[in-house]
């Protein structure tokens, strides 16, 4: 995959570069779900800005606090998992693995290596539908920003949870063991991150 980023960028620079799309979300409901839904399905195959927002948890601090002792000296430990309830009914479950960081005086203490996201809402007809986004290797932050805030910045009291970053958006795997409705109810997407680095092909001939 990496390949095929370098690639496309190194012709970008060639052909003329395209103007990378972005979205600034914040996942409160059905309809911003749908929101990003149809937009990363209208630029599947591109590369494109994220910048997704979601409220923590009451409790997210303390499920955290739990996994720590697993988090020290690198070692990643079980998945941690959380439902965030949002308006209207719909939800989202987070799985992942986190890490913890060094940047306390953002009001960030915590980030996410790798996860999943699993947006569950209804549809209009009444059926429920899911948007699976399945975010690869953040390399603690390097790649980009998945983080939890409890800072005067974040939206909500309990807390908030930043998605920021450049990624190819390709079609992503079924999860082993999920049912996810019927066809059609469902739709996954891989974000695989992009490199700042990468970006700097654009400005060499």
């Amino acid at each position: 995959m990496k390949k095929i980023i370098v690639l496309s960028l190194a012709l970008a620079a060639v052909l003329g570069a395209k103007e990378i799309k972005s979205a600034n979300i914040f996942l409160s409901d059905a309809k911003s779900v749908t929101e990003l839904g149809a937009f990363l399905k209208a630029n599947k195959d591109e590369i494109v800005k994220l910048n997704l927002s979601y409220c923590a948890n009451k409790n997210s601090q303390e499920a955290l606090a739990k996994e720590a002792p697993n988090r020290e000296d690198g070692q990643y430990g079980n998945y941690i998992s959380e439902t965030y309830e949002l308006a209207g009914g719909a939800r989202i479950e987070y799985s992942g693995q986190n890490y913890d960081s060094n940047d306390f005086d953002g009001g960030t203490n915590a980030g996410v290596k790798s996860g999943d996201l699993t947006m569950i809402y209804k549809a209009k007809d009444g059926r429920e539908n899911f948007l699976l986004l399945q975010a690869l290797s953040s390399q603690e932050g390097e790649k980009y920003k998945w983080e939890y805030l409890w800072d005067e910045t974040a939206k909500c009291a309990g807390g908030e949870v930043r998605l920021e970053g450049a990624f190819y958006v390709a079609d992503g795997k079924y999860p082993n063991g999920a049912d996810l409705g019927d066809d059609g109810d469902y739709a996954i997407f891989s974000l695989d991150p992009v490199a700042k680095k990468y970006f700097k092909l654009l400005e060499y001939k």
